[in-house]
């Protein structure tokens, strides 16, 4: 068992409030696709999953930060005084990166006045690769709590320009694209003795972590099935499973509507079959709640973390795969504590 630990989780989604919301509702199947007051080039309303409590005039990098507060605020709630470090993740395309970078550390100084907070514009991929380093500072006591999360909202009209001209934006005419979705989410990491020093019940453990990179961009021609990247990704994440036979029953992926991604997956399922689980439970929450970004990641965190502490999980290992449009991907495995 790792000495280091989730401690607490955030979420907040179209179809949650927060992390057990949206972790009941999701397994429940409820699907939050509605008509958002946003409109394509020919002034038709847009279909995407978006969060109806914030205001519906905030767009950009300050809807970035109020869609980050909440989660952040219950993911920190038992450590507000403990000095962390604070990693967040934003799209590498979000728009207003600057200033949403400086809006969303301003808010982590506020919540977290001692924290030392990095955010970074890395997308899907920011989340994992923050891991490693985290576990380490963790494992050698350089810190006492870490918290990584994401941020991702496609509710602009630059977002929804964006994906219509690359003809990306899903609509009943155009499958074959992205769910425009909105998210935050977020989780700390700490040393197991910590968390029961401070009477709190450790959620889940990261048995590994793998990154990889794929060929096949939106802006190439390369086969998709090749899945080099993933395929990296989830081989060595999954290598302690490998080593004493372990097996997922639970895979998490941040696929929405594009075949791209889709052919992707099906080389990297076939490639994957010893490390899962039977029976294994396969779940896309995007294509229910829409495209996660950079939330992806720390919301499957979330996901498996409250299914296990409320006894529905299907599978006391979880594996979540994740990917950006720069070709970055992410596996991450997780267990039961």
């Amino acid at each position: 068992m790792s000495a280091v630990t989730v401690a607490n989780v955030g979420a907040r989604t179209a179809v949650g409030l927060n992390a057990r919301q949206t972790g009941f509702l999701l397994r429940a199947g409820f699907p939050a696709m509605a008509e958002a007051p946003l409109a394509d080039a020919a002034g038709e309303a847009i279909t995407m999953a978006f969060v109806p409590t914030l205001d519906g005039r905030l767009v950009g990098a300050e809807r970035l930060a109020a869609l980050a507060r909440a989660p952040l605020e219950e993911a920190v709630a038992p450590i507000r005084d403990v000095p962390a470090e604070v990693h967040v993740a934003v799209d590498e395309g979000c728009s207003e990166g600057p200033l949403a970078i400086a809006l969303l550390e301003a808010l982590v100084k506020r919540v977290m006045p001692a924290a030392r907070v990095t955010v970074q514009a890395r997308g899907e991929a920011g989340p994992g690769a923050f891991l490693p380093p985290a576990i380490r500072a963790l494992e050698t006591r350089r810190a006492n709590a870490v918290v990584i999360g994401g941020v991702h909202s496609d509710y602009s009209p630059h977002s929804i320009t964006a994906l219509e001209a690359s003809g990306r934006l899903f609509s009943r005419d155009n499958l074959d694209a992205r769910i425009p979705g909105e998210a935050a989410a977020f989780f700390v990491l700490m040393r197991t003795a910590d968390v029961a020093r401070l009477k709190l019940a450790p959620l889940a453990h990261v048995i590994g972590v793998g990154t990889g990179r794929e060929r096949a961009r939106l802006d190439n021609d390369e086969p998709a099935y090749e899945a080099l990247g993933l395929t990296a990704a989830v081989r060595q994440a999954t290598e302690p499973l490998m080593a004493d036979g372990r097996t997922a029953g639970w895979i998490l992926t941040d696929l929405t509507g594009e075949m791209r991604r889709q052919c992707e997956w099906q080389s990297v399922f076939v490639r994957a079959q010893k490390v899962l689980g039977r029976p294994y439970l396969i779940e896309s929450p995007a294509q229910r709640i829409g495209y996660l970004g950079a939330a992806a990641t720390p919301l499957f965190v979330a996901m498996t973390a409250t299914a296990w502490k409320h006894g529905y999980a299907p599978s006391p290992i979880a594996l979540t795969m994740a990917g950006n449009d720069g070709g970055d991907r992410v596996a991450v495995v997780l267990g039961k504590h």
